[in-house]
């Protein structure tokens, strides 16, 4: 009988469909509910047929079963994506293999599949405990090809596999150095997948929605002095359209631009890098003015940075910055945000006044527009009540309780009203700074809005939850809020579970920046410190020495430890026994001898002394390694025997 047409080892089939039902897990942002259904179904259908025995399908019988399941997915195209269609096919392949597997030849193929799916759910994860998850079904793979190909009474030794992996430990490291860093050979579809974060849209209760959940935003770490806790205002949306409600982003931000030169102080340069986690749009995070950027992130107007694509994995990008304003890029976008609508006639017409009180003076109107806000019974909520058509001027007159976006977009009406150019940003304000780990942690609720106005051509920030609320701006959201508000936030808790996945958000940050952030730059200043090196030649010679060193060490394990040469044999017997045979005596009789004095093991050296003869004087190979076995396992007992 062929290889390829023995049976199966035991257990195989609960291997393969432990593996792929781990595999639909990983696959979920991929899967929608009704074909993660059909996957399981079949998955269990499978398990029910395997034990209950019941015998393999015929390739004509599968392909009857796949076809209709392959149609469906084809009609999906236009909701799944091209991307997400092609490991749907892969794991339609997998599983429908299951239905066929009766010899080896089937189940090789299967590996194969196996090892191309494990690989494609690194498109959807780059945390590290799904990293190692990928990792240990990689190696269920492994062992399933190992049952496949090894004998049936062949054991995994895991003394080797620990000494193959530290010999190729250093190769996978100088390869992850050392081998040209590629761009992403795919982009991820971006069909029917909700946004996570700030929305395109700011109105009453946007952000208040936001700051409930406690999901990680992103982390920067500073290469720089880290400023001030009141400066971090890390700019992501600028909304500059108002229908009287809401604000929305003008389309002009499709376009891109490089931001306007301008003189800057050294002093005031900071540079930094974010580790952004998935939010599914294209909008990045900065502070003040950008001045330089790595690839591939690229600039839009008012200062902004985006990706290129929806950001659908983690990212890590370095940016060059300046605190200071944003400069007016042109007339058209300083008209632009002067424009008002008929709604809200109470705040247009304290605009107005404002105005005509300070006679045009910007930076006397927004100082006299905080100090109303401190003076009038203005609160700072969490849960501020419900708006109707002109939400400002109920919101500025009557109710005078709201959260960030509606003392931003009060502000932003008024100093149109008053002919100040002014528009919304949107982005995130402050953070959690990790003290021993250096780093900065934004989440989801540290989501906030401010205002720009126009000032001598340049856009001042202008906070007026900043006047509201101060402890906001200088100790964070949970400070500023009641304690029944408090209870709102999902954060994390004060135990020691909540402390233990702290720690582990800290260790998947380093893996992130580290190991997937090591890019194409990173590997370029590595090539120029290893260049402008000067002790390349001690280490070429150490690494010599211990390539000599190591092939002589391999030469002796694999070959000279493995010769079953009379005198190599003795000495085994004679190292497992702490003893040697007298002169004149040969180690049969010497064994024999052994037998005699310890009758209760008298077996055991009989075998020793038969397996020893057939090697010697029968030239019997197989004897011999069956006596190193031997001797090897009963090792211990041996040394305890004495004569």
């Amino acid at each position: 009988m062929l290889a390829n047409q023995l049976p199966l080892p035991k257990h195989f089939i609960w291997y393969a469909l432990l593996l792929q039902a781990t595999l639909i897990g990983l696959y979920q942002p991929a899967l929608p509910v009704w074909n993660t259904l059909l996957f399981i179904l079949l998955l269990c259908w499978q398990a029910w047929r395997s034990g209950r025995n019941q015998g393999a399908f015929t390739p004509r019988q599968v392909n009857w079963l796949l076809a209709p399941m392959l149609l469906l997915l084809m009609l999906q195209l236009k909701q799944l994506g091209m991307l997400n269609l092609m490991l749907h096919i892969l794991l339609l392949a997998a599983i429908g293999r299951n239905f066929t597997l009766n010899q080896r030849k089937d189940a090789a193929q299967l590996i194969w599949v196996h090892y191309f799916a494990i690989a494609c759910s690194f498109i959807f994860y780059q945390q590290i405990a799904l990293a190692f998850l990928i990792a240990s079904l990689l190696g269920l793979n492994l062992y399933l090809q190992h049952r496949l190909f090894a004998a049936n009474e062949a054991r995994l030794q895991p003394r080797r596999l620990a000494l193959l992996l530290i010999i190729t430990l250093p190769l996978w490291l100088g390869l992850f150095l050392l081998f040209p860093r590629l761009p992403p050979l795919w982009q991820m579809p971006n069909q029917n997948i909700a946004s996570t974060g700030l929305s395109d849209s700011l109105d009453p209760g946007s952000i208040e929605r936001l700051v409930q959940s406690d999901a990680l935003a992103f982390r920067v770490s500073f290469q720089t002095a880290r400023p001030a806790r009141e400066d971090w205002y890390w700019r992501a949306k600028v909304y500059e359209d108002f229908d009287g409600r809401s604000w929305q982003i003008n389309t002009r931000f499709s376009a891109q631009n490089r931001p306007a030169a301008t003189a800057i102080s050294a002093a005031e340069v900071l540079q930094y890098q974010l580790l952004v986690e998935p939010h599914y749009q294209r909008d990045l995070f900065s502070l003040g003015l950008t001045l330089s950027w790595s690839d591939p992130v690229r600039t839009r107007p008012a200062g902004l940075v985006a990706y290129p694509n929806t950001v659908a994995q983690r990212i890590s990008y370095q940016l060059t910055s300046v605190l200071q304003a944003i400069p007016l890029e042109s007339a058209a976008e300083q008209q632009l945000n002067l424009r008002q609508n008929s709604a809200n006639p109470k705040t247009r017409r304290f605009g107005q006044e404002l105005a005509k009180q300070y006679q045009g003076n910007s930076t006397a109107i927004v100082q006299a527009l905080a100090a109303h806000f401190q003076q009038q019974s203005f609160y700072y909520s969490l849960t501020p009540p419900r708006l109707g058509n002109n939400a400002i001027d109920q919101f500025l007159f009557e109710s005078q309780v709201g959260f960030c976006s509606h003392y931003a977009s009060a502000t932003a009406v008024i100093l149109r009203a008053a002919g100040i150019p002014a528009r919304v940003i949107g982005g995130y304000q402050g953070g959690d700074w990790q003290q021993n780990q250096q780093y900065l942690l934004v989440r989801q609720r540290d989501a906030h809005a401010w205002v720009e106005y126009l000032l001598d051509n340049e856009w001042q920030r202008f906070d007026p939850t900043a006047a509201i609320a101060p402890e906001r701006i200088l100790a964070g959201l949970e400070q500023t809020l009641s304690v029944s508000e408090r209870a709102l936030l999902n954060g994390w808790q004060d135990n020691w579970l909540g402390k233990l996945a702290m720690q582990w958000s800290h260790l998947d940050y380093f893996w992130s920046v580290w190991v997937l952030g090591f890019n194409q730059s990173d590997q370029k200043r590595l090539w120029q410190q290893l260049s402008a090196w000067q002790h390349w030649s001690t280490l070429l010679i150490s690494l010599l020495i211990i390539a000599v060193f190591t092939v002589g060490w391999l030469l002796w394990f694999f070959w000279f430890k493995h010769q079953y040469t009379p005198n190599r044999l003795r000495q085994q017997l004679c190292h497992a026994l702490a003893s040697e045979p007298e002169v004149g005596v040969t180690v049969s009789n010497w064994l024999q001898g052994y037998a005699i004095h310890h009758p209760n093991y008298a077996a055991l050296f009989n075998e020793l002394r038969n397996l020893y003869e057939r090697s010697v004087f029968a030239n019997d190979e197989h004897a011999a390694k069956l006596l190193q076995q031997k001797i090897k396992q009963q090792r211990r007992l041996l040394k305890k025997l004495r004569l």
